[in-house]
């Protein structure tokens, strides 16, 4: 046999070899510079979503602190908390429904971001919110549960469920930061 013929043929193989090695390292090369990009965004969903429910959370606490000292305030003078709350008591109650409804929406983002960490830290925030404020059934309705506010309810735990939800609600709120920090930093969050 002709050496030309004896050199095709045994480099054929390592041609074939060569070849399928560049075109995989070509195609992980490619899916590389499409999954960056995307990487990116996601961070940048994930980090609006933290901040948002950090924000909305923030922004509620407040309003409910508000509404509650003006009831407090209501009830020493000894204004009906009952049927109908004084105009400017039920405006600070709307603000913070208003507060609670933004609350709900950044809460379900952070649950729809995750990771599980964060998202039962939002989940921890969304369900003492709703300790704190009642349960909407539908503005539209007007139909709402009675708040966790001084003289709405007489049970005698009230005030201990009170100050439990709030510093449950505080407690993931001040976890929520840091935990969000590791995660998009890169760092393993705690466990437990």
């Amino acid at each position: 046999m002709e050496s030309e013929v004896i050199t095709a043929i045994v480099s054929t193989p390592a041609v074939l070899i060569t070849a399928a090695a560049a075109w995989l390292a070509g195609r992980a090369q490619s899916q590389g510079a499409y999954q960056g990009p995307v990487d990116a965004v996601r961070r940048a969903a994930q980090r609006e979503a933290y901040a948002d429910l950090y924000r909305t959370a923030r922004r509620f606490i407040y309003a409910w602190e508000v509404a509650e000292t003006a009831h407090q305030q209501a009830l020493r003078r000894d204004l009906s908390a009952e049927d109908l709350l004084p105009s400017d008591i039920r405006a600070l109650m709307d603000q913070m429904w208003e507060a609670r409804s933004a609350l709900q929406h950044a809460a379900d983002m952070v649950l729809l971001e995750g990771p599980e960490d964060l998202a039962e830290i939002a989940k921890r925030i969304w369900d003492n919110a709703t300790l704190l404020a009642g349960e909407d059934f539908g503005p539209h309705l007007g139909l709402r549960t009675v708040p966790l506010m001084s003289g709405y309810v007489t049970r005698p735990d009230s005030n201990v469920a009170r100050n439990e939800a709030m510093s449950q609600f505080s407690d993931a709120h001040r976890g929520l930061l840091p935990a969000a920090r590791r995660y998009l930093n890169g760092g393993a969050l705690p466990q437990g």
